[in-house]
């Protein structure tokens, strides 16, 4: 009887807050607001709180979302008290961030329009002209493999034909340097000048470094730096000289996507730039500059949203590339509608927020853009080439 007593006090609901030990008087603790269930105690309690938890958090995420569509509107209510309704601007940015960053990074392949042509040291290591032969059919099976995989992925197909002419043409040079009849296919895009590479090198002019890079004979070496870290910055040197090996490199298709997947990481990196710039630039409004962070915070928030649309538009058209050509017409119309509306966005934010004449706005607007675009392409190119440093 005893036993039963202990486990029926055990599952009742305590007198005394298990938080903060503060007297109850209701189902929430009037000093903490920890509830009077526990959900360890009761599988209802458990679900009803996680359902309780999650309607909450998508009640002032849908909130915040709907609000941010409307240029200024969550700034502008934010900085005017009504901050219960949304999710404060630096978590919802981070959040954001991370989001746009993951969703840049599986969308954008650096390495989905290249092909390995690491066979041609094979072939340029063949002792017969029948192993040369074999390498280069297998080479070529390989392209013909990926181009049938590829379907109509844009920028694809140039990267293929330009690694085919590569291969072939490695195939004749050898066949001729060891005393052999090259394949007619292979005689037209043979290399005239065997003995010249097909690109100039990975070229370094600053801190000291001149000329092409070369891990053993011009090593890019910063003097006052330790060895360790001039190793490092060799391995990086290394990983970009392999990225731009590869054929796509010179492909616009590659920039633009890989431009496209490093710009979250400098939205990120230059809000606070942006607060700066909008406090300089409305110095006599006399607004403090956490106000002007919390602009900042709420126009790269839509940014990273509109760049996420843009990502999963850009998913779509290659899931989508074998579809109606009307279909590629609507997503490519989105694509420049929400590219055309971001720039227009903030403009009117800008205008709404800071309530000034339009002949104040505008010069304001394209003063700030034009420095603040100047600055982020500059850490997009950064943060670009940190990606093929890191690949």
């Amino acid at each position: 009887m005893s036993d039963a007593a202990s486990q029926h006090d055990a599952h009742a609901d305590p007198t005394r807050c298990e938080n903060c030990d503060a007297a109850l008087q209701g189902e929430f603790c009037h000093q903490c607001g920890q509830s009077v269930h526990n959900p360890i105690r009761h599988a209802a309690h458990a679900v009803e709180e996680f359902f309780e938890a999650f309607w909450h958090l998508d009640g002032r995420l849908w909130r915040t979302l709907r609000d941010l569509v409307s240029p200024g509107r969550t700034a502008i209510n934010y900085l005017a008290g009504h901050r219960q309704r949304y999710i404060a601007p630096l978590r919802l940015f981070v959040v954001l961030s991370l989001l746009t960053f993951f969703i840049g990074a599986a969308t954008m392949h650096f390495d989905d329009a290249t092909v390995s042509t690491d066979g041609i040291d094979t072939i340029a290591a063949a002792t017969t002209v029948a192993e040369v032969e074999k390498a280069r059919d297998e080479l070529v099976a390989e392209i013909e493999q990926a181009r049938v995989e590829a379907g109509n992925t844009p920028g694809v197909d140039p990267a293929l034909v330009a690694a085919e002419v590569r291969i072939r043409g490695a195939a004749a040079n050898r066949i001729v340097e060891l005393g052999g009849t090259p394949d007619k296919n292979d005689v037209a895009t043979a290399d005239t000048s065997p003995s010249q590479p097909w690109r100039s090198g990975l070229q370094f002019n600053m801190l000291g470094h001149h000329g092409v890079w070369d891990p053993e004979t011009n090593p890019l070496v910063v003097g006052w730096w330790p060895d360790f870290a001039n190793a490092w910055l060799n391995r990086k040197a290394g990983n970009i000289d392999r990225n731009m090996e590869s054929e796509s490199f010179a492909s616009a298709e590659f920039w633009v996507q890989g431009m496209m997947a490093s710009a979250p990481t400098a939205l990120f990196l230059l809000v606070p730039v942006f607060a700066l710039l909008l406090k300089i630039f409305y110095l006599f409004t006399r607004r403090l500059y956490l106000e002007h962070l919390v602009v900042a915070l709420y126009s790269h928030a839509f940014l990273l949203l509109a760049l996420t649309v843009l990502f999963l538009l850009s998913l779509l058209g290659g899931w989508l590339a074998n579809a109606p050509v009307w279909i590629g017409i609507v997503i490519a119309t989105a694509s420049a509608a929400m590219m055309i509306w971001m720039p227009v966005y903030l403009l009117l934010m800008q205008k709404r927020v800071y309530r000034q004449g339009w002949w104040l706005t505008v010069p304001k607007y394209l003063a700030i853009g034009m420095v603040y675009f100047m600055m982020l392409l500059f850490a997009t190119i950064i943060a670009f080439l940190a990606r093929l440093a890191g690949s």
